[in-house]
């Protein structure tokens, strides 16, 4: 006669050894894609478990800055007290894509940005930092950095044991394992450099305007009668506006300008009726408005420094 309560503990014990044994690879991973402006970035998180349990994630309260997640939670609820919402998962793991905004974590000096969280902000109990769920058996963290070729790392580290490998502008940490609570401490400087040509065009730059704020407002409006002149605003490099005709009806632009040192060029799509291009420009940061006209057409740019 078969004794089904050893057939049930063999088959326990089969089931045991094989999901520890796959759950060496069950880990969970973050990477970080810096944006230009080195304060915001959009988060890629995934994680894989053999657990046979529902496992969960906590996030932060708003979730309007959650862009994708999958699989569909089973189930959502609320915790209060650390203001999270838990999202339930099927068993089986997860990932999701959120755009994070680190300014309340990174310290400015200068151009060198230093991200350095603190293990104050508790939440899932005690814990703080990256902590994996060791609850479903992840005790394997990869943890990664991208960031833009306008700036260079300076130094990383880590509150726990691990690997660092650097390639590029791409840091990647591999925790030792059974290990919680990670904290990063990334220090990175902007390389951005003032430009003396786009597209093969001259940037002439014909004035510096201090401004007290990194937040401003930049204006642009035809300071004579139009004459479909259609130009393109570049700050530190990146468009800000493209193919805009302009009138005497200002296009007002809010922009936050991180580096001490920034540059702002005119550039002419066309040439109007009147060559050259021109624009009246007007920055405003929040206490003073200063106004410059700008010219360009299709041999050269005119721009201005931007100085905080």
């Amino acid at each position: 006669m078969v004794d089904m309560k050893v057939v049930t503990q063999t088959l326990e014990k089969v089931l045991k050894q094989k999901i520890d044994q796959l759950s060496k690879n069950d880990y969970e991973q973050v990477i970080y894609f810096l944006h230009p402006d080195g304060v915001t970035a959009d988060c890629f998180s995934t994680s894989k478990t053999t657990s046979f349990t529902k496992i969960n994630h906590h996030f932060q309260l708003p979730l309007n800055n959650l862009s994708y997640v999958f699989p569909p939670p089973d189930s959502i609820s609320e915790n209060k007290k650390d203001s999270t919402i838990i999202y339930h998962f099927p068993p089986g793991g997860y990932s999701y894509i959120q755009q994070n905004d680190l300014s309340n974590l990174i310290t400015i000096q200068n151009d060198t940005f230093i991200y350095k969280p603190t293990d104050r902000k508790k939440y899932m109990g005690n814990h703080f930092g990256i902590a994996t769920d060791k609850a479903n058996g992840i005790n394997s963290l990869s943890y990664a950095w991208l960031l833009p070729e306008s700036f260079e790392v300076l130094y990383y580290k880590s509150n726990r044991k691990g690997n660092w490998t650097a390639q590029n502008n791409m840091i990647h940490f591999i925790a030792s394992p059974n290990q919680n609570d990670f904290l990063f401490e990334i220090a990175y400087k902007r390389t951005t450099k003032i430009p003396e040509e786009i597209n093969g065009r001259k940037i002439n730059y014909t004035k510096t305007i201090n401004i007290a704020s990194p937040d401003i407002t930049i204006k642009a409006s035809d300071p004579q009668r139009s004459d479909s002149d259609i130009i393109s605003l570049n700050l530190n490099g990146e468009w800000v506006l493209r193919g805009f005709e302009v009138s005497e009806h200002p296009l007002s632009l809010k922009v936050t300008v991180s580096n001490m040192q920034n540059y702002l060029i005119l550039y002419a799509d066309n040439e109007g009726i009147i060559p050259p291009n021109t624009a009246a420009i007007e920055v405003w940061d929040g206490t003073t408005t200063q106004k410059i006209t700008l010219n360009a057409a299709k041999g050269y740019c005119e721009a201005i420094i931007l100085k905080r």
